[in-house]
């Protein structure tokens, strides 16, 4: 906890209590509900670091996951520092133009789209659009044949086929090493469409740069060997699956150390190309808190539990995946304790196993890392509340965004039940009034 600040700029301690970007949590949460705070300031120094690193070895552009991150505070932030966006669809393309990001810098990933998303994609001139398949290509081409024009498309493939792994040989996402060539070549035979870049991505928590050097070696023995004579490709899209920059660097690893890795993976290559990179986790993971209280404790057998208010319905939970409690006060005399961290759902869900928390928690709350990605996107209305969700801006000013008062609008709105936060009643109409 000592060396907090050393991963985490934004967090310190002053007279014992945890301070966010110098401010004391007490003056951001009075522990009534829980609260998630982002930081945008964070997210732009994230890709920045990651977009430096790369740009020693190529020439580099960062292509930020809007699935990751819905908050327009992150998405105009990264798009003012000049990145770019990365879709998967209808949705978040209106999202992205809202954002102010122009058609140009969007890469659209999906295996398959409506009509009417694809219509919009090529009529726009999106910068690139992905192909998973001959089916994806073919409707591709329809529209690019219907209007006249000719779309810039990335071939999607899987390098690597490694048991058990998400992209194993069948997946949805991606064309696997046994089709990929086939699949490439009739991309590059189409009038209708320009293979401008060829993408792979490895979907994991990655912290380890030589499994990102598998995968960028992978991708670079399919340019090599499907790219037309004395016409190589030369821009290629890496996709993203880094962990969050601080959990990456708590092990030893670094932007610099995965730019390096891919900079060996592609020197097999007669051409040094352009990279895109589509980084989500490693630059919003970390930019993010949450605050939460302590609603309860459990020992079973040898384990022992602490109950959060923050729940999983926000908390998405995932076995490889962990949102780290840390105190919000301390006292150097103040005995520590060993516990699990989980919600008061019942389901077989936990935030965190094995921390390392003071006594005092279960009165003081707790504040959660790691909590900044796909969170507030992917949060669900069941169980508990939702947090508070808002903004804390470089200058400590916090604004909030979402509260009580709109997750009551969106209950009422599905299930036509009204929820003050105390209590919680069937809303009269004809048929019961």
């Amino acid at each position: 906890m000592e060396d907090i600040t050393a991963l985490l700029p934004y967090l310190g301690w002053q007279a014992g209590a945890l301070t966010v970007q110098g401010v004391s949590f007490d003056q951001l949460w009075n522990s009534e509900a829980p609260w998630l705070l982002y930081l945008p300031h964070r997210a732009c120094a994230n890709a920045r670091t990651l977009r430096t690193a790369f740009a020693r070895h190529f020439e580099v552009s960062l292509h930020f996951p809007l699935k990751s991150c819905y908050l327009p505070a992150i998405g105009t932030a990264l798009r003012a520092e000049g990145h770019g966006v990365e879709i998967m669809s209808d949705l978040e393309w209106r999202l992205a133009r809202q954002f102010g990001f122009r058609p140009k810098d969007v890469v659209a990933n999906s295996p398959a789209r409506s009509t009417q998303h694809r219509r919009e994609l090529v009529a726009a001139g999106t910068g690139l659009i992905g192909v998973d398949s001959v089916e994806e290509l073919e409707q591709i081409e329809y529209e690019a044949r219907a209007q006249g024009v000719r779309a810039q498309i990335a071939v999607r493939i899987n390098p690597l086929d490694e048991p058990g792994a998400f992209f194993s040989a069948g997946s949805k996402l991606g064309a696997d090493l046994n089709s990929a060539a086939d699949l490439i070549d009739r991309a590059l035979a189409s009038p209708s469409c320009r293979v401008a870049a060829l993408h792979a991505h490895q979907l994991r928590h990655c912290t380890d740069p030589s499994i990102f050097h598998r995968m960028v070696r992978g991708l670079a023995d399919v340019a090599q060997a499907t790219a037309p004579a004395g016409n190589p490709f030369r821009l290629l899209n890496l996709g993203g699956g880094l962990e969050s920059r601080f959990l990456l660097e708590r092990v030893g690893s670094s932007a610099g150390q995965f730019a390096e890795a891919a900079r060996d993976a592609l020197d097999i290559l007669p051409v040094v190309p352009s990279i895109i990179l589509e980084p989500g986790r490693y630059v919003v993971g970390d930019s993010a808190i949450g605050f939460s209280s302590v609603v309860g404790r459990k020992s079973n057998s040898s384990e022992n539990w602490l109950i959060s208010e923050m729940s999983s319905n926000i908390l998405i939970p995932l076995p490889d995946l962990a949102y780290h409690p840390v105190p919000v006060r301390v006292n150097p005399e103040e005995p520590w304790e060993n516990v699990h961290v989980g919600d008061a759902t019942c389901a077989p869900s936990h935030l965190c196993r094995e921390a390392t928390l003071p006594m005092s928690a279960v009165q003081d709350g707790i504040g959660i890392l790691n909590c900044g990605a796909y969170t507030s996107v992917y949060a669900e209305l069941w169980a508990f509340p939702l947090p508070r969700i808002g903004v804390l801006d470089a200058h400590g000013e916090l604004c909030e965004l979402f509260g009580p008062a709109q997750e009551a609008d969106m209950f009422r709105s599905l299930y036509g039940v009204e929820d003050s936060g105390t209590t919680t009643s069937v809303i009269p109409n004809e048929t019961t009034a």
